[in-house]
């Protein structure tokens, strides 16, 4: 993989709005439902290009939160 190629592929999105995730098991807030299942309402803007924070909002509430992309699990892509 030559370097341009590696700066690409940190460019991806990994998650787009309509995306079913899951919160990863280890984060812990009193708000998130133990389900722990929600869609992906919008990305969030950053100061640094290399990661993304994405605004969730959770099945059966009326909240959204924001989170690092590490701390979601793809569970079904939006169409």
């Amino acid at each position: 993989m030559f370097a341009d190629e590696r700066y690409k592929a940190l460019l991806v999105e990994k998650f787009k709005t309509g995306d079913l995730v899951l919160i990863r098991d280890g984060v812990h807030q009193d708000e998130i439902p133990d389900h722990r299942v929600g869609l992906i309402v919008r990305e969030c803007e950053t100061s640094k290009g290399y990661t993304s924070f994405y605004e969730v909002a959770f099945i059966g509430t009326d909240f959204t939160m924001k989170f690092h992309e590490m701390f979601l699990e793809l569970k079904n892509e939006s169409r």
